[in-house]
């Protein structure tokens, strides 16, 4: 091998060695082009893919980005776990000291939720896991990094986020837990001294502690600033697609799992003992009581 030769190949290298600082810096300031570029994702008709975002998604980590506390309302299988997952991991590769936290109804959920991270992770780049921090400890619910941030994904009644200094807490399904009020009671504090806060949730019916959040919320009566996303979100549904879904559920789970409206998701939804359609249709007929004095006999 002649001198050219060396020369050339070092030159190769240290050209790729500019492009990946070039690309490490990219990626440290615009999440979306990491996300879209590198971050791998399991579906399931097409398997491994990178993170092509929809619109609500783009939306979304500019709702997480620019609001300390957000609230999601959504339907089902909008990608939104699969969102949640790569924006906390990205907040821990990228940013030092953030401790993150996950809560999700049980262990199966939390465990779902550390798989989602730990599927992208596997599958990035080995030039960007040299840029980036180290793994230091790796385990079925919980990464750190030598950067001092960290990611762990629990059930909410272990109430992990007591006594706890994190940067984010994520609440999946907060209409479902089983300890939604007391989840809440253990979270605030953590915001309350400057930490972040992503709630997200299908609806459960009213009156439970998510549905008082988010009326709250809408109302201007605590911090959270709420999003709707209904079945459309997923672009990849019509009109057709949701008729099949209406031909197959009743009317009380399609609301909860496919809602059009944020009316519909929670009025309809959580199993009502009554027929809503049929106590609306009829509410036109009733008429207010008269007014008057009464007679005595």
């Amino acid at each position: 091998m002649n001198q050219h030769t060396h020369t050339v190949e070092g030159d190769r290298a240290r050209i790729e060695e500019l492009r990946a600082e070039m690309l490490f810096r990219i990626y440290a300031r615009d999440e979306i082009a990491f996300l879209e570029d590198v971050w791998a994702i399991a579906t399931p008709a097409s398997g491994k893919q990178l993170f092509k975002l929809r619109d609500s998604q783009r939306y979304a980590l500019n709702h997480f980005e620019t609001n300390r506390y957000s609230l999601t309302l959504k339907a089902r299988q909008i990608g939104w776990s699969t969102l949640v997952a790569a924006h906390a991991f990205y907040s821990a590769f990228f940013g030092d000291a953030r401790e993150i936290i996950f809560l999700s109804r049980g262990e199966r959920e939390a465990t779902q939720l550390m798989t989602k991270v730990k599927y992208g992770f596997k599958h990035l780049p080995q030039w960007l896991l040299d840029k980036g921090p180290n793994v230091r400890a790796d385990h079925q619910q919980r990464m750190m990094f030598d950067n001092g941030s960290s990611i762990v994904s629990m059930p909410s009644a272990s109430d992990p986020a007591r006594g706890s200094t994190a940067w984010l807490v994520v609440v999946d399904e907060w209409g479902f837990l089983p300890n939604a009020e007391e989840a809440w009671s253990s979270i605030e504090p953590v915001a309350d001294i400057g930490g972040r806060i992503i709630g997200l949730s299908t609806a459960n019916g009213v009156g439970n502690f998510f549905h008082q959040l988010w009326v709250d919320a809408e109302n201007g009566h605590n911090n959270f600033q709420t999003m709707f996303f209904p079945w459309s979100a997923n672009e990849d549904r019509d009109a057709d697609w949701y008729e099949s879904k209406r031909a197959s559920m009743s009317e009380w789970q399609l609301a909860q799992e496919y809602p059009t409206s944020v009316n519909d998701a929670f009025i309809k939804s959580g199993r009502p003992y009554f027929d809503l359609t049929t106590i609306q249709r009829r509410s036109v007929d009733v008429k207010p009581p008269k007014t008057g004095h009464l007679v005595a006999a």
